[in-house]
């Protein structure tokens, strides 16, 4: 039961530093990044809905999506329709691939050959929130080398 409580503590406190912090631990789809890093190592976060998706003419394994902005985070302001040549990541996951017709978030890394984040449903509002809270600190920090292109 000690070990229990002891644990339950611990997380708490986890927690705790966590939200005090502003949210500045790992996002879901960066790859131990910090929040901030995260948002400082991607050059496009946006919300939208597919407009199409194709394979990228020369580029194996990319691809390029066409995306109808309804919301930009990173750049503050970009294009209605924005095309966004990245990594597919349908190539590893199929659950993960890209389709016409999907409202997402996509965070588009720095780096050239990583995959882009891609967030639909609940995980783009958790996401969505994730950078709004780090957008600010992220324009403090530089992108860690691992993450640079």
């Amino acid at each position: 039961m000690t070990r229990i409580r002891s644990a339950a503590v611990g997380m708490a406190v986890a927690a705790s530093a966590l939200v005090a912090c502003g949210g500045g631990g790992p996002a879901r789809g960066d790859r131990g990044q910090s929040a901030p890093e995260w948002v400082a190592c991607s050059t496009t976060m946006v919300v939208g809905d597919v407009a199409s998706v194709a394979a990228s003419p020369g580029r194996k394994g990319r691809i390029s999506v066409t995306l109808d902005a309804t919301q930009w985070l990173k750049p503050a302001r970009g294009q209605r329709r924005v095309t966004l040549d990245v990594v597919d990541p349908g190539a590893t996951d199929a659950r993960r691939a890209v389709k016409a017709g999907q409202h997402l978030l996509i965070a588009v890394p720095e780096r050239d050959g990583v995959e882009p984040g891609v967030f639909r449903g609940e995980g783009l509002r958790l996401e969505r929130d994730r950078i709004k809270k780090a957008l600010h600190a992220a324009g403090k920090v530089n992108c860690p080398s691992p993450w640079k292109s």
